[in-house]
């Protein structure tokens, strides 16, 4: 396996997650006592993302049309077309924005339904017949209303893509602007990293590409599974706005994974609340408490690893089943499985049965 860093394309990613960081912290503040780890975030993160916020309070309604506050939704509306066009290979910023505005009606529309099946593992193992499917569907407006009314997102975001659908080049137009507009801004909070950014990507990719899989193991202290990673060439972007947080990202054109800038201490601090016995137990505990996240673990345990299928069940959005799911990971209750080039998730059973057989010794159960 080649690992490659990609110093344009991470400061890319982030121009174009950071009008995310305005719902970071209401997010953060409504769900702290659920997170697994939170003592992993360090303060001056937060400070940082306090400062950002400030920053995008003036665009707050303008970023409302385009970034759900879902804060871990995989339906923004550029997350959508960053799928289809691909961020790889463009100068800039402008350069990005620019091939934006050139899309026509027909590829905005085809590009946002053919993203939409790939995250609700709608696609078909052939990603050509994908795009015929996704031209048929986005190609009659009918069709493609009653595409969106069963994707499992809140009701005032399906009403924002009904709008996008009547007419995508307008909608299109006013993201540019918008992004323009925040461009100076998010340079001024970029640039003072931008050094940093690059020489920590360097540094990655070099010790991976000598160190292999092993050194992936390594780094992760063994918290990423080296077999999901499969593929030939690891692409690699460094986050500066989600620097505790790994992301692996499907697209038409490059798959590549988004790094955060401080995803090594947290991993090690992760590590060390891992081998307090106790506190992992704690952590595991904790998971099962809350109702609907016990519901999405039997739906995990029963083979179903679909967050569509699973919202749709539970009658919750995606995004609530992302954050259930991302916890599991986090405390290790499930394991990212991959089974016909499609990523999927499988109970850990022997970490379950351990913990309770742990348990049940700190309770003194009668034997």
């Amino acid at each position: 396996m080649k690992f490659e860093f990609y110093p344009k394309e991470s400061k890319l990613h982030d121009f174009l997650q950071f009008p995310r960081l305005l719902y970071y912290r209401e997010e953060f503040d409504k769900s702290k006592k659920d997170i697994n780890f939170q003592e992993i975030l360090m303060e001056d993160y937060r400070s940082f993302v306090s400062k950002v916020e400030e920053k995008l309070n003036p665009f707050a309604k303008k970023i409302e049309k385009f970034y759900m506050k879902e804060y871990l939704s995989d339906y923004d509306f550029i997350d959508l077309i960053s799928r289809a066009t691909g961020i790889f290979d463009y100068k800039d910023e402008k350069d990005y924005l620019d091939m934006l505005l050139s899309l026509d009606e027909n590829e905005v529309k085809r590009g946002i339904i053919y993203s939409m099946m790939l995250i609700n593992d709608d696609y078909l193992d052939d990603l050509d017949e994908t795009v015929k499917k996704a031209d048929e569907i986005s190609s009659n407006y009918n069709g493609m209303i009653e595409f969106i009314k069963e994707l499992p997102i809140e009701a005032g975001s399906k009403w924002n893509f009904f709008l996008i659908a009547e007419e995508p080049l307008k909608y299109m137009e006013m993201y540019v602007k918008l992004m323009e507009e925040l461009l100076p801004i998010f340079d001024e909070i970029y640039s003072p990293f931008e050094d940093e950014v690059k020489e920590y990507g360097e540094y990655l990719v070099n010790f991976l590409n000598e160190k292999g899989a092993e050194g992936l193991e390594q780094i992760t202290y063994s918290i990423v599974n080296v077999n999901l990673l499969d593929d030939e060439n690891m692409n690699i972007l460094i986050s500066l706005m989600f620097p505790y947080a790994l992301s692996i990202i499907t697209t038409s054109k490059v798959n590549y994974t988004a790094w955060g800038l401080r995803m090594e201490e947290a991993f090690k601090k992760m590590k060390e609340i891992n081998e307090n016995k106790t506190l992992e137990r704690v952590q595991i505990f904790k998971n099962l408490g809350d109702k609907t996240r016990y519901e999405v673990l039997k739906l995990i345990a029963a083979g179903e690893t679909s967050t569509k299928v699973i919202a749709k069940t539970l009658g919750v959005s995606s995004a609530t089943i992302s954050y259930h799911i991302n916890n599991f990971l986090t405390s290790k209750v499930i394991k990212m499985d991959k089974s016909n080039d499609k990523f999927g998730y499988v109970v850990d059973y022997e970490l379950l049965e351990g913990a309770i057989e742990e348990f049940k010794k700190d309770m003194n159960f009668p034997k």
